[in-house]
């Protein structure tokens, strides 16, 4: 499938970044939802670079640019001052460090240079979640998905803005809208235009399963458990998902599969945060908000802040209180 790429350097110099986590691929395509290793990387916190405030109230600094990444991409962009594709990846490359806010800068730029274009407003949008602003990335993310209605990340992307915004309806509509293109034969077509479309759900596991969960997680907000129910009986058992596995094995305990000892041992092969905010959100339908607090509070911990499930864990845990 074609996407769109930047410079040779560009994508070398990126590629080379090992990213793991929160909803971020370290190439230029468009970001799958991975998630990061058991063990992360250790963070080097930039204390001159405060990005945002959590919803606990803790101050969320970005990451030092120890390899100068940053520099380069900037060096890239003034040799080539009206390449788009620089432009947008000179913001991409601030998103390795969790540069957020000068990463949003530049798209607002690129919105303006290419004010048709889906990509600026898609990863603008997705800056607004990490910084904790649910309703502007609402209105980006629309906007992406007025340009792109096909496009996978876009869906994925929006209906997480919803769910976190309290909009759980919308949140469920939306990516059963994208889960419902699987087969869809305009989707399918969408594939040659530079992005992944809804199509992928149906031949590649990984995005399939990913929005599946979030789906399920989203239907059971919104109190419809019998929609929530057919998904998950129309998940196969034996699916080749790795990078999202954290995704697929919540979905397999929710089925009755795996327990729930599984999904939370210390040797399992993923953070906490996909599985156990999975966990603590099912512990929400069920009415245990005890038991759901009790694993929100570890998560709202957690040190990777952009990690969607310590987001969507501080939202739930400033809604119950207690």
């Amino acid at each position: 499938m074609s996407r769109p790429r930047p410079s040779t350097f560009l994508a070398l110099l990126v590629g080379a970044v090992l990213l793991a986590g929160c909803g971020e691929s370290p190439d230029a395509s468009p970001e799958p939802p991975t998630q990061p290793e058991a063990t992360s990387p250790a963070l080097l916190l930039d204390s001159a670079r405060p990005q945002t405030t959590s919803l606990m109230g803790e101050t969320l600094y970005a990451q030092v640019d120890t390899a100068g990444e940053i520099a380069a991409a900037d060096s890239a962009r003034a040799a080539n001052p009206d390449d788009l594709d620089l432009l947008i990846e000179a913001g991409r490359v601030r998103r390795n460090h969790w540069r957020y806010r000068e990463a949003m800068e530049i798209y607002t730029q690129a919105m303006e240079q290419a004010p048709e274009d889906w990509r600026p407003p898609r990863f603008r949008g997705h800056r607004y979640i990490s910084l904790r602003d649910f309703d502007a990335a609402v209105a980006d993310l629309e906007r992406a998905r007025d340009l792109a209605p096909l496009n996978w990340d876009v869906s994925y992307h929006l209906g997480l803005a919803y769910f976190l915004a309290g909009r759980f309806e919308d949140a469920a509509d939306e990516y059963l809208r994208c889960l419902a293109m699987a087969g869809d034969e305009a989707a399918q077509a969408a594939e040659a235009e530079d992005f992944r479309s809804c199509s992928e759900n149906a031949d590649d596991p990984e995005s399939r399963v990913a929005m599946t969960e979030w789906a399920v997680r989203a239907l059971g907000r919104a109190g419809r458990a019998d929609a929530a129910q057919t998904l998950l009986s129309e998940l196969a058992t034996d699916l080749p998902v790795e990078v999202n596995r954290a995704y697929y094995d919540a979905l397999l305990w929710k089925k009755g599969v795996l327990d729930e000892s599984e999904l939370l041992a210390e040797d399992a092969p993923y953070r906490l945060e996909t599985v156990g905010y999975g966990i603590a959100n099912q512990r929400v339908v069920q009415g245990d908000t005890a038991a759901a607090l009790e694993l929100l509070d570890r998560l709202v911990q957690d040190p990777w802040w952009p990690g969607f499930g310590r987001i969507a864990a501080e939202v739930d845990r400033a809604r119950l209180g207690g």
